[in-house]
């Protein structure tokens, strides 16, 4: 007998497949649409035996629909999680927990159309639903929170004191040269001492040229990943456009053989992406400057200073060359 490719139901390997929890988080995150219409026409269809249709002047239309919309809203609270979260404990916690409200608030709302038998089991659950699912809701929420923090240590590194979404670059995640320009006027405003490192891929142009720009954001984006893995605590690594990145790293002095060893990290990452994405190596350098703050000084004179500093770099690197 040929043996079956697929697990029974009942194998021990199919139980402690369904007993991994990633397993039935995706599944309740797939299926919660199914899971909850299916109940609710099953809860209907035993109302409807069980009990007896209101007549039209029996019906309290105010609270039918106030019970209504609450139902809707909270399926629709659900659509907003599941758009925009991956499966994981927190979101079925959260699905969970809107599901139950959602049929809690349908239970109310059918019970201002039927009239339901005081024995039938809806009415118990409707007092158990609402609970339930605030409980969950809540356990939900303190989970989030807990995620949350685990979310900003890991955006330490790629954002200041405020998030502003819009200023996210697409191609390298990073903050763009806007939001870099806004938190250096705003340590320097509040009086806090930083530093500023500017980095360079010098002509990264022929990479785009040569290999197309899908190449060249593929580079960029590595060599975002790596610069934020890199870079100090407190600081803040930003896309400052084009092919320059920007570190404002806080403190009152520049730390030693930074820019020397982001050269040559950053130069082992660039040449790592192109081999990786193209097969290979052409010899693509990095040009990286660390400036202090002065006192008194405007973030539009820093950011021009190191913005001199790097070109000063190029040019006297192109001279070596020759």
């Amino acid at each position: 007998m040929k043996k079956r490719d697929s697990l029974s139901l009942f194998d021990p390997r199919t139980l402690r497949h369904w007993a991994n929890t990633a397993s039935w988080q995706a599944f309740l995150h797939r299926y919660a649409y199914w899971l909850i219409s299916v109940l609710a026409v099953s809860t209907a269809l035993s109302a409807i035996t069980h009990g007896n249709a209101k007549a039209w002047p029996d019906i309290d239309w105010m609270d039918l629909f106030g019970e209504g919309s609450l139902a809707l809203a909270t399926l629709m609270w659900l659509h907003f999680i599941h758009r925009w979260r991956p499966p994981g404990p927190v979101t079925s916690l959260l699905t969970g927990g809107f599901a139950l409200l959602s049929y809690g608030f349908f239970l109310d709302t059918l019970d201002e159309v039927v009239r339901l038998d005081e024995s039938w089991l809806g009415t118990q659950l409707e007092s158990l639903a609402l609970p339930a699912a605030i409980g969950m809701i809540t356990l939900g929420l303190v989970s989030l929170g807990r995620e949350q923090r685990v979310f900003s240590r890991q955006l330490r590194r790629r954002e200041a004191h405020y998030r502003n979404h819009s200023d996210i670059d697409p191609v390298t995640d990073l903050y763009s040269g806007a939001y870099c320009r806004d938190a250096v006027a705003s340590a320097l405003a509040e009086g806090r001492p930083i530093s500023l490192c500017l980095i360079d891929l010098e002509d990264f142009n022929s990479i785009n040229q040569r290999y197309g720009f899908a190449i060249g954001d593929a580079v960029l984006n590595r060599v975002a990943h790596t610069l934020v893995a890199a870079a100090p605590s407190h600081s803040l690594v930003c896309r400052y456009g084009g092919d320059r990145f920007a570190v404002i790293i806080e403190g009152h002095s520049p730390l030693p053989d930074l820019r020397q060893r982001l050269n040559i990290l950053l130069t082992e990452a660039v040449g790592l992406a192109l081999l990786l994405e193209t097969g290979e190596q052409p010899d693509i350098g990095v040009q990286a400057g660390q400036l202090i703050a002065r006192q008194d000084e405007t973030a539009e004179q820093l950011l021009q200073r190191a913005v001199a500093d790097v070109q000063s770099r190029k040019r006297s690197n192109t001279t070596e060359a020759r």
